[in-house]
Parts: C-alpha cells; sequence; structure tokens
C-alpha cells in the first residue's frame, strides 16, 4: 500500500515538473519571438500548441486528484498550483497571438526586456517544483525571493514603457496596442509571483 501511495505522490509531483517544464520551453520561444517578430506567425502556432499541452498537464492533475484518497499535498494547494501554471502560460500564449492580430511588425528593447524576464521567471518556477518534489523548501524560499524581484523588475520595466509611448505620441492605434501589450505581459510576471506565493504557503505549511 504504501508503494502505491509513492507511486501515486510521484505523479502529482512529476505532472507539476513538467508542466513548469512546458513553460520554461514556451518562455524561451516568446523570447526568441520577439528577437525580430519577423515570423510571429510560426511562434504563435508552437506556443499555441504548448498551451494545449499545458490543459493537458492540468487535466492530469485534477483527474488524480478526483482519483486519489490521499494526496501528498492538500488538495487545494494542488488545485491552485494547476490553475496557476495554466494561467501563466495562457498569459504569454496570448501575449504571443497578439502580434500576430493587432499586427505587431517591429519589435522594441522594452518587449525583449519582458521576455528575458519572463524567461527568468520561468526558470525559477520549474526549480522550485523540482525542489517540491524533493521537498527541499529552503530552495522554494530562495526562488520566491528571486521571483519576487524580477516581478519588481517588470512592474518598473511596465511604467518605464508605458510612460515612453506617451512623451511623443504620433501613432494612436500604435500607442493603444503597444501599451495593452506592456500591460499584459507585466501581469504575466504578476501570475507567475501568484504561483510563487502558493508555492511559499506550502512551504509554510509542511517545512
Amino acid at each position: 500500500m504504501f508503494g502505491f501511495q509513492r507511486s501515486k505522490d510521484s505523479v502529482f509531483y512529476q505532472t507539476l515538473v513538467e508542466a513548469s517544464g512546458n513553460i520554461v520551453e514556451a518562455m524561451q520561444l516568446f523570447r526568441q519571438n520577439v528577437e525580430t517578430l519577423e515570423h510571429k506567425e510560426e511562434y504563435a502556432e508552437k506556443l499555441k500548441d504548448l498551451e494545449n499541452k499545458g490543459d493537458d498537464y492540468t487535466h492530469i492533475l485534477i483527474r488524480e486528484l478526483n482519483q486519489t484518497f490521499v494526496t501528498p499535498l492538500d488538495r487545494e494547494d494542488i488545485l491552485q498550483l494547476a490553475v496557476k501554471l495554466d494561467d501563466v502560460l495562457d498569459g504569454v500564449e496570448a501575449c504571443a497571438s497578439r502580434f500576430v492580430y493587432c499586427h505587431v511588425e517591429k519589435t522594441t528593447p522594452y518587449l525583449m526586456q519582458f521576455a528575458e524576464i519572463l524567461e527568468k521567471l520561468a526558470e525559477h518556477l520549474q526549480e522550485a517544483f523540482i525542489a517540491l518534489e524533493k521537498k527541499d523548501y529552503a530552495s522554494i524560499q530562495n526562488r520566491a525571493v528571486e521571483i519576487n524581484m524580477l516581478e519588481n523588475q517588470a512592474d518598473r520595466l511596465m511604467r518605464e514603457s508605458v510612460g515612453s509611448l506617451f512623451e511623443n505620441p504620433t501613432d494612436p492605434i500604435e500607442l493603444i496596442k503597444m501599451k495593452e501589450l506592456y500591460e499584459k505581459l507585466e501581469a504575466v510576471t504578476d501570475t507567475a509571483e501568484d504561483l510563487a506565493d502558493v508555492l511559499e504557503s506550502v512551504v509554510l505549511k509542511y517545512a
């Protein structure tokens, strides 16, 4: 019986690790995309595929919650982690789609900086989920601190990037779509921080 439960525990932990790895891949593609935006349609399709894959991980976790009597973490925590992982991926996929249907034709230094922050956030999140399986709670707290610092950077970047749009505005349509994009990208970093907060709450319960 113990061995069976251990196997069930592994399903939860491994699915969370794989879901976070899927986000790392998505953020890497997003960064590559904003380097030039020359192939934004292709990148949007690739990110949509990863978003669909992320949905599959969410479904696996929910199915396992429904089928497992004793879970390695509180059910509410596992569900929150699954939902927040999905929200992060949905957010970056939505930004990649906006490049296409809003006809964003050229990148900006601000887009590149957001993409670099998102990639780092994803890497810290994956490391935190790997640490969760190992019950390395100190590492989770360290990753949460790094994520918080990156979110603060993104917040400053959003204010700077949006402010720059109003310095010498010439095209109101361009201003509106870029403002929305910068704010959407900052919102993705907020969601990543929310996810880190859930991980920290798990640490408080089990450390």
